[in-house]
């Protein structure tokens, strides 16, 4: 009796080979087919840390896309490394304005994250000059730091140093650069 069972559960197991090995019907290759030579992708290259951008609280912004522009769109996974967003839909010009769109939104938040940003930037300002722009109790450089709202690093009177470090939104220290350089110029060069 048991050689009947193994000889029923090969039976079962060489047919489910069988249906897994079998072609599609006609029909449904042509309509494969069809999906495959009808279908428009676009590909956008985005930053990993962006990809949050595309997809939204609770995928609301990839949804919203998919819905105005009847397209289906895959971000890729938050860890893959430079794989790019794949949009695709039937409509070439729905699925290259879907494109656009998030491209468009991925350089919005670059630009974004560009200006809030805080850098510092050095500025070579000769040591005979540090008094004379600082001013007395700081009477010249107090209205650009608080108007500006940067911070500006003198080296200590000992320190023999030219180096004077800004330090802001990107914004505020190239206008904070443009007033310390006017200052500079303000004053006669130093005979060393």
């Amino acid at each position: 009796m048991s050689f009947k069972n193994n000889s029923a559960e090969r039976r079962q197991v060489n047919m489910t080979k069988q249906e897994k090995s079998r072609p599609l019907p006609p029909s449904l290759s042509r309509m494969r087919a069809q999906w495959v030579e009808e279908t428009a992708m676009e590909t956008v290259q985005a930053p990993n840390c962006l990809l949050g951008i595309v997809i939204g609280p609770g995928g609301s912004t990839v949804k919203k896309i998919v819905d105005q522009y009847k397209v289906q769109v895959r971000v890729p996974h938050k860890g893959s490394k430079d794989e790019p967003i794949l949009v695709e839909g039937k409509n070439k010009t729905l699925v290259k304005e879907a494109a656009l769109h998030i491209k468009a939104m991925i350089d919005e938040e670059k630009e974004r994250r560009r200006v809030t940003t805080p850098v510092s930037r050095t500025l070579f300002i000769p040591k005979a000059l540090h008094g004379k722009i600082i001013g007395h109790r700081g009477q010249n450089i107090r209205p650009i730091i608080q108007s500006l709202k940067i911070n500006i690093v003198f080296p200590k009177k000992n320190d023999n140093n030219d180096k004077v470090s800004i330090t802001g939104l990107p914004n505020q220290v190239d206008q904070g650069i443009g007033h310390l350089l006017s200052l500079v110029t303000s004053f006669p060069p130093c005979l060393a």
